[in-house]
């Protein structure tokens, strides 16, 4: 059998019963089959992945890696074909669809809640939703490693992994610069220049690629904003500009969403600093229905 050809559910039975019973014979009288039978299928099925799924000690077959990766996806296939069987004869309804979705600390978090906001809406009576929240480097080890469904990051995928994992720009948006009300009109009158010696907070560490745009459109401008604080969080960073820390930069996108949470005002936009969230999935893996729907959603 050639490998990479599709798997027969019948090679994955008997594979399974073997290593339930722990030889050819026991899982042959469990069956009601010949030994002959199960030793051919289940030499077929190894052929078919191109190594031995069973090392024998003593009498008894022992599974290899190999084996305990193929029987965890075995029981994980037999169980979801009980449940459809379950679910078209009316017994149970269809589980949850699960999505985990990964979300790097630097993407805004009312931007993150809208890029995912029409798809909890259009699954809300099926979908189980589960974020987690980290730096963009562990959560594309995460991806990686088929612990999450999908990420959302502001930047693309290093080159080292872009064998592995691919990415979509789901948003492109300009800068909006807020602060406290009264500040913010004082300041708009000569944007930019205005921002000279102005306390700043940025929204995340000086290696971030979103900062380093921004403090090289600050030298280009010709201005130097007063660092008054590095906040990762951006609940905080908008909590602490309402509170008058100082100005803070956020996408334009959802510059109306924080000016009506936070009672912010504007101080100047540009379109020479960008705001990008890319969604980022594994390249070799299926995707998740849900992920898909998400990857191909207008912009």
């Amino acid at each position: 059998m050639n490998a990479g050809r599709p798997l027969n559910l019948k090679h994955l039975r008997y594979f399974a019963e073997i290593a339930r019973r722990g030889s050819v014979v026991a899982a042959a009288r469990a069956l009601h089959v010949a030994p002959q039978t199960i030793s051919s299928q289940l030499r077929m099925l190894e052929e078919s992945v191109a190594q031995p799924l069973f090392e024998r000690t003593g009498r008894r077959l022992k599974l290899t890696s190999a084996g305990e990766t193929a029987l965890d996806y075995a029981n994980a296939i037999f169980a979801l074909g009980d449940e459809l069987g379950a679910v078209l004869h009316g017994s149970i309804k269809a589980r949850n669809q699960l999505l985990r979705v990964g979300i790097a600390e630097s993407v805004p978090k009312l931007l993150s809640v809208r890029l995912l906001q029409g798809l909890v809406e259009r699954h809300a009576d099926t979908l189980e939703l589960h974020c987690q929240e980290g730096t963009f480097v562990e959560l594309l080890g995460k991806l990686a490693a088929g612990e999450l469904d999908v990420l959302l990051g502001d930047a693309p995928v290093p080159t080292n992994l872009a064998r592995t994992l691919q990415a979509r720009a789901l948003t492109d948006s300009g800068i909006s610069f807020l602060a406290m009300r009264r500040l913010a009109a004082r300041l708009a009158r000569k944007f930019p220049a205005s921002l000279e010696g102005v306390a700043y907070v940025a929204g995340s560490a000086p290696s971030s690629l979103q900062t380093q745009a921004i403090e090289a459109w600050f030298a280009r401008e010709g201005v130097r904003p007063r660092i008054a604080g590095r906040i990762d969080d951006s609940a905080l960073l908008k909590g602490f500009a309402q509170c008058g820390l100082g100005l803070i930069a956020v996408p334009t996108s959802i510059e109306r969403e924080v000016i009506d949470h936070y009672g912010l005002g504007v101080v100047g936009r540009t379109e020479a600093v960008r705001q990008q969230v890319f969604l980022i999935r594994a390249r070799s893996r299926r995707p998740h229905p849900l992920v898909a729907e998400l990857e191909s959603s207008p912009d």
